[in-house]
C-alpha cells in the first residue's frame, strides 16, 4: 500500500500550463440593461478577459476572468455603468493548482482513476490496454487524425448475450470537444469503464442499458486542444487550426454560421470558414456515417452549468419530440439530485443557458440522422469552480450523471416514439396504400378482361 501511494504521488502533478493565471480575478456580472450586456460582450476585445459563461440576456449571469493589469480599469468602467459585480475568486490560478494530473502506467489499469485528471497520451494508452485486455468486447478504432497528427479514437463496447437480439441500436457518447472542459473527458472515460464492467454491476437497471445497446464512445474529440490546455493555456477552448483555432461545436452543418457564433478567428466561438472545415467535426461525420440507421441515442458532454440541453440550439421553438424528451429529462433531474443533491435544469439552449447558437454537434446529429434521443449535458458546477473543477468532485459528478443516464435510456418505455419509428410508420403506411391501390387496379383489370371475354362478338 505504501509503495502504491509513493508511485501515485510520483506520477501525480499539478497542471503545468505555461500561461499563468496568478491573481486573475473571476467575476460574475448580472447585466440589468442592454448597454451593460453590450459592454460585457465586448470584454474580450477590450481586456485580457476570458468568458466562462457567455453573455446572453439581461438579468442572466456572465462569468469571466480579468487580468491583474486590467482589473483597475475594468472596475472603473464597470462602476461607471453601475454594473452589479461579485467576485468568485481573486486568484484563478489557485483553483487550477487544485487540479491534479496523474500519469497512467501501461498495463497497470489500476493507475487510471477518477480522482485525478489525465493527459492525452495517458488516456490513449489506457484505451489501448482496455482494447487489448477485453478484445472480445472492446473495439478501438480511429475516426480521424488532427492537424497535429494525433488520432481521434472511438471505442465500441458490445456485450454478447443470448437474450439480446443482434439488431441492437447504438448509443453514441461524445466528450472533449471543448479543450478546457476536463470533466467532460473524465466522465466519458468513467461511463466507458462502467459499461465495460457491467457484468459485475449490482444495479440491474444499469445492466439493462449496458447490455441492450451497442455503445460507441469518443472520449476526446479535440485532443490537440485538450493537450494545449494542459501545456500552454488552461483556458483554451478550441482546436489548434492555424494557432487561433476553431470552435468545433460551432462547425457542424446545421444552421452553420447564422447565430451565436463569430466570424473572427481570435474569438472563442469562431465557427470556421465553412461547415465541416475541421478534421474533428469530419471525424464525427465519419463515425455517424459508419453507424447510420442504428443510432438511437446521442449524448454530448460539456461543462459547466448543470443543464440538460435538448435540440435545437439555433431556435427558441420546441421542435419534433422535444416534449417527450423533456419529460424524461425531468425524471433524470430527480435521479441526479437523489445522490448528492445536485440541481439540474432541462430545456433547449435558449431555455437553459439563455442564448441560441448554431453548428452544434448534437443538433446536427439529430437532424441529419434522425436520431430520436439527443441530449447535451453541461456537467458540474454552477460556477464556483467552473472549468477548474476540483478532482474531489470528479467521481461524485460521474456517479450522479450515470444515475441520470440510466433514466434517460430506460425512459422511452413509457410513450415516446422515436423519429425512426415515426419514419418507419409513415413508410409502412405508404406501402400499404400502394399495395391496396395495386390490388384494386388488378381486380379492375381482371373484371374488364372477364367482361370482354364474355361479351366478345
Amino acid at each position: 500500500m505504501l509503495f502504491e501511494t509513493i508511485i501515485m504521488l510520483f506520477f501525480t502533478t499539478l497542471c503545468d500550463c505555461q500561461r499563468s493565471y496568478d491573481n486573475y480575478t473571476l467575476f460574475r456580472a448580472i447585466p440589468v440593461n442592454e448597454d451593460q450586456l453590450r459592454f460585457l460582450e465586448s470584454l474580450p476585445d477590450m481586456y485580457d478577459a476570458q468568458m466562462w459563461i457567455f453573455p446572453s440576456q439581461v438579468l442572466r449571469n456572465v462569468d469571466f476572468t480579468i487580468s491583474p493589469e486590467d482589473k483597475v480599469k475594468f472596475m472603473l468602467e464597470a462602476n461607471q455603468s453601475q454594473m452589479y459585480l461579485t467576485t468568485i475568486t481573486t486568484d484563478v490560478q489557485k483553483l487550477f493548482n487544485q487540479q491534479t494530473v496523474k500519469s497512467y502506467v501501461r498495463r497497470q489499469m489500476t493507475t487510471f482513476d477518477w480522482n485525478n485528471y489525465y493527459r492525452t497520451d495517458d488516456i490513449y494508452e489506457w484505451l489501448k490496454d482496455l482494447a487489448s485486455t477485453y478484445n472480445t468486447v472492446v473495439k478501438l478504432f480511429t475516426i480521424g487524425t488532427t492537424l497535429e497528427k494525433r488520432p481521434i479514437y472511438a471505442v465500441e463496447i458490445s456485450h454478447t448475450s443470448n437474450t439480446i437480439p443482434d439488431s441492437r441500436s447504438t448509443v453514441v457518447v461524445e466528450g472533449g470537444i471543448h479543450a478546457r472542459e476536463w470533466i467532460s473527458t473524465a466522465f466519458v472515460t468513467y461511463l466507458l469503464y462502467k459499461i465495460l464492467h457491467a457484468p459485475a454491476e449490482a444495479d440491474e437497471n444499469f445492466q439493462k442499458i449496458a447490455f441492450a445497446y451497442n455503445w460507441v464512445f469518443v472520449p476526446l474529440l479535440n485532443p490537440d486542444g485538450y493537450e494545449y490546455s494542459h501545456t500552454k493555456d488552461r483556458l483554451w477552448r478550441k482546436n489548434r487550426n492555424n494557432n487561433n483555432g476553431v470552435d468545433i461545436n460551432r462547425n457542424f452543418d446545421i444552421a452553420f454560421g447564422t447565430i451565436g457564433i463569430s466570424k473572427h478567428e481570435t474569438s472563442e466561438i469562431y465557427c470556421g470558414a465553412k461547415a465541416f472545415s475541421e478534421r474533428e467535426s469530419v471525424a464525427m461525420y465519419n463515425l455517424l456515417e459508419k453507424y447510420n440507421g442504428t443510432v438511437e441515442y446521442y449524448m454530448a458532454f460539456h461543462s459547466f452549468g448543470q443543464y440538460l440541453i435538448i435540440p435545437y440550439a439555433h431556435v427558441k421553438d420546441h421542435l419534433e419530440n422535444f416534449d417527450d424528451v423533456k419529460a424524461i429529462g425531468l425524471e433524470m433531474i430527480e435521479a441526479i439530485k437523489r445522490r448528492h443533491g445536485t440541481n439540474y435544469v432541462v430545456g433547449t439552449a435558449y431555455d437553459t443557458v439563455g442564448y441560441q447558437t448554431s453548428g452544434v454537434s448534437g443538433c446536427w446529429a439529430k437532424k441529419a440522422y434522425r436520431i430520436p434521443y439527443v441530449m447535451t449535458f453541461e456537467l458540474r458546477d454552477t460556477g464556483v469552480e467552473g472549468f477548474a473543477l476540483s478532482p474531489k468532485y470528479i467521481e461524485p459528478t460521474c456517479k450522479e450523471t450515470v444515475d441520470g443516464i440510466v433514466v434517460f435510456l430506460n425512459g422511452k418505455k413509457r410513450s415516446v416514439k422515436s423519429l425512426h419509428e415515426n419514419n418507419s410508420s409513415n413508410e409502412a403506411h405508404l406501402k400499404n396504400v400502394v399495395l391496396i391501390l395495386n390490388f384494386v387496379l388488378f381486380i379492375t383489370l381482371c373484371f374488364d378482361y372477364l367482361m370482354a371475354f364474355l361479351f366478345h362478338d
